[in-house]
Formats: structure tokens, sequence, C-alpha cells
């Protein structure tokens, strides 16, 4: 047990810390209570660490103060004249675009509305008989071919010896 304590002792000095320096970061700001108030001045008043960290918290605003700031690059006037202009032609781009959206619903019911096939070129074609005659130039003459062809070689099956398919089962 005595191992457990040690261990949550630094944990609770941390919380501790940390809420005392929040209760004085808020009276600094004007933030705390009246209580809360009385509270830190008599912290101030009897905790050495209390006032170190007040110290180091005065100074740390102190210069955020009396950082320079730089100069802007160009007046305020003309910043706020070009956020107006932006404003301004915000609601255009929207007309534009809306009028481009009308007109290509326009163009597409348009196209769905009209025939296609006037508007679709197509090839002459030549009246079709429906009978068939074969050239005579492309008739092949599958039982009697242009050029001999070679008979191939047939190849029989030699018989397994009996000995042999008892080796293999």
């Amino acid at each position: 047990m005595p191992g457990e304590a040690g261990t949550q002792l630094p944990i609770v000095l941390d919380v501790e810390k940390r809420d005392r320096f929040e209760l004085l970061s808020a009276y600094l700001d004007g933030e705390a209570t009246a209580d809360e108030k009385r509270h830190v001045e008599v912290l101030l008043a009897s905790d050495p660490a209390m006032q170190c960290l007040h110290t180091r918290l005065m100074k740390l605003r102190h210069s955020f103060r009396n950082l320079p700031v730089p100069p802007s690059e160009q007046p305020v006037e003309q910043t706020v004249e070009q956020v107006f202009a932006r404003i301004e032609r915000k609601p255009r781009r929207v007309i534009a675009w809306g009028g481009m959206a009308i007109a290509a619903v326009f163009v597409g019911a348009l196209v769905g509305i009209l025939p296609r096939h006037e508007f679709m070129p197509s090839m002459a074609r030549a009246p079709q008989s429906h009978e068939t005659v074969p050239s005579p130039g492309l008739m092949i003459a599958l039982d009697r071919p242009v050029i001999e062809i070679p008979k191939a070689a047939v190849s029989t099956p030699e018989p397994v010896p009996e000995h042999s398919r008892d080796s293999i089962q």
C-alpha cells in the first residue's frame, strides 16, 4: 500500500499545481469570482511558489503586450474594399452558373424531343435479293483440293506388356 500512495502523490501535486495555475490565470484575466479572488490574494500573501508563478505570468503578459506589431502591407480601407468587392462578385457567379444550367437543361430537352433518324448520317443501300447465288470463283471444292495434301504417317500404339501393368498399379 505505501507504494501506491507514493505513486499517487506526484499526480495529486500536479493536479494541485494545475488548479492553482488556472486560478491565478483567471485572477489575472479578471475572470475569477469574488471568492476566488480572495483565495488567490491569500495564497499570494502566504505561498512563495504562488508568488513566483504570479511574477512569471506578469512578466509573460508584459512581454506579449510589448511585442512589435508588424506593419500591414496595405491600408485598412483597401482591404475593406477588396472584401466588399469579393462579396459582390459571389452573387454574379451564382447567377452565371444558374444561367448555364438552365441553358444545358433546355438543350437536353430539345435534343430529346427532336427525332433522331433525320440527323443521323446513313449510307445508301442496294436492294437485297432473297436468292443467294454463290460466286464460282469463291467456291472451294473440299473433296478435290487444288494442292495435293500429303497423308500423315499414322502410328499405332504399342501393346503394353502385362508384367509392367501390374507394376503400375
